[in-house]
């Protein structure tokens, strides 16, 4: 019935948020390491040109449903969340 498709559908959805949120968090996980890194040779945080780099290289990679400004608004967020970390990151060793 499309109940139960439904039913199946949103099970499907669950487990791929799922992944999603354990990479997000690897990917924090990593970002961390960077924070320290950049606190021992005094980079900066914020690296606009970086952003630019990874969402434009995504939106090449991109075979999907997802367009360019739904990649961007997404890694927009990501990196927003990945720039705090770092500056904790550096906070905490100072």
């Amino acid at each position: 019935t499309m109940n139960e498709q439904l039913k199946e559908l949103r099970v499907k959805s669950d487990e791929i948020d799922n992944k999603i949120l354990e990479l997000l968090n690897k990917r924090m996980d990593v970002v961390k390491q960077v924070g320290r890194l950049k606190n021992t040779t005094n980079q900066t945080i914020y690296r606009p040109e970086r952003e630019i780099e990874i969402i434009n290289r995504l939106s090449r990679l991109n075979s999907g449903h997802i367009t360019k400004s739904a990649i961007e608004a997404i890694f927009l967020e990501i990196f927003a969340v990945s720039r705090n970390l770092e500056r904790a990151e550096i906070v905490a060793y100072l």
